[in-house]
């Protein structure tokens, strides 16, 4: 990039010293030398400012959104024609960098700036509403199918344990039954009208686009895959299949809190064999109470507050990581308070099946839309939550007490 600045930089001299002879020889320099030597200078400019940021060791930001949707070719055509459709897809982590409202969006919804006699300045971008991470995605292993319906294979009774035989005698036999289970690949979508004049406003409808809606389809996704009831078109959610937390293991007499809770599911799962857990999503209510246990000294149990361990890299910044028994902990609102969910991100346990990652869909081919002047914007995914091991998963309440 070095040598390509210092080319573009004599070439920059070159065309100076011509325009320095026109001057002097006429007086004026021509409008065509004059273009030559911005368009230069604006490449100069913009070649040097990147060197000097990666001298400063700043990343370079690399969001071509935009870019590669002006250069579209169907996205070109819905612009040009104000008809038509354009799809976009989004796969991998940009599907998940990210509104949904009832109403048309208008020029008159992203409203207008007052001007007055003092100049005003505007900050770049949108100040969003508050909105959660969505971590229950990442506590399971994800992989694509090119399937509507998934089955799979399961053992529906064991064979019995061998016995020790005596020689020359008949060896008993052993017997397995297997059954199936199939699961159906379930579609997450949202879509809303807007404007021609806000799709002919073309970077604020790329920002619409980015940052609200497929937040909002991945935000239902959470919900679902936590709590789906497998009815109608919900996925088959952790929680419904997971096993409940059996009561009896807290003990009356020598008192317990939500730390012992926690402990005893996995004692339940490692004593069923099922596969051992590596998460458990809770209620931030519920997780801070268990993070500011103290001792009869007046000592957290979980460690000084102050402690930098269990850290992690996220959008530039060090943020915690939770820990409880090996577990990582997922404080979520999608999860009620008072209510607890353990289990493993192992495939064997569960895993999902993404049939199609975050789409966007752009078309003026919806109703009256055409003579409105609107443009209608879909965004959705298809997948299929697959769990094999139920047993791996528990339930529960940390109001629960023994009898």
């Amino acid at each position: 990039m070095e040598e390509k600045l210092l080319a573009l930089q004599a070439e920059l001299k070159s065309y100076f010293d011509k325009a320095a002879e026109q001057q002097k020889k006429t007086g004026t320099v021509t409008e065509e030398l004059t273009s030559q030597i911005a368009a230069l200078q604006k490449q100069v400019d913009a070649m040097d400012a990147k060197l000097a940021q990666a001298a400063l060791g700043a990343p370079e930001e690399k969001d071509n959104f935009e870019e590669t949707m002006k250069n579209d070719e169907s996205v070109r055509r819905l612009l040009k024609d104000k008809r038509g459709n354009a799809v976009i897809n989004f796969t991998g982590k940009t599907a998940r960098s990210l509104f949904e409202r009832k109403t048309t969006i208008t020029t008159g919804a992203i409203g207008f700036a007052t001007t007055g006699v003092l100049p005003i300045g505007r900050m770049d971008g949108i100040t969003s509403e508050p909105r959660q991470q969505l971590t229950i995605r990442d506590l399971l292993v994800a992989s694509p199918t090119t399937f509507q319906v998934l089955d799979f294979v399961k053992v529906l009774a064991p064979m019995t344990i061998a016995s020790p035989v005596a020689e020359a005698s008949t060896k008993p036999e052993n017997a397995a039954t297997f059954t199936t289970v199939s699961e159906r690949v379930k579609t997450i979508a949202t879509w809303i009208p807007a404007t021609r004049q806000v799709l002919d406003d073309f970077s604020e409808l790329m920002t619409f686009i980015k940052t609200m809606m497929p937040y909002y389809v991945n935000l239902a996704e959470e919900l679902q895959l936590l709590s789906g009831d497998g009815t109608g078109e919900n996925l088959h959610g952790l929680i419904p299949q997971a096993t409940a937390f059996q009561v009896a293991l807290l003990s009356a007499a020598n008192g317990w809190n939500k730390i012992d809770i926690i402990g005893r599911v996995i004692q339940q799962i490692t004593a069923a064999k099922e596969m051992q857990p590596t998460f458990v999503v809770m209620h931030p209510n519920d997780w801070w109470d268990i993070r500011l246990t103290k001792d009869g000294f007046g000592r957290y149990i979980l460690g000084d507050p102050q402690q930098g361990a269990f850290t992690n890299t996220g959008f530039g910044i060090s943020i915690p990581t939770p820990n409880i028994f090996g577990l990582t902990v997922d404080a979520t609102t999608n999860i009620a308070a008072g209510t607890f969910l353990v289990g493993s991100g192992n495939p064997i346990a569960a895993e999902i099946r993404d049939r199609m990652e975050m789409q966007i869909d752009i078309s003026t081919e919806h109703a009256d839309f055409f003579t409105k002047n609107l443009v209608a914007v879909r965004a959705e995914k298809r997948l299929a939550l697959i769990t094999r091991r139920p047993g791996s998963y528990v339930t529960g309440s940390f109001t629960s007490s023994p009898a």
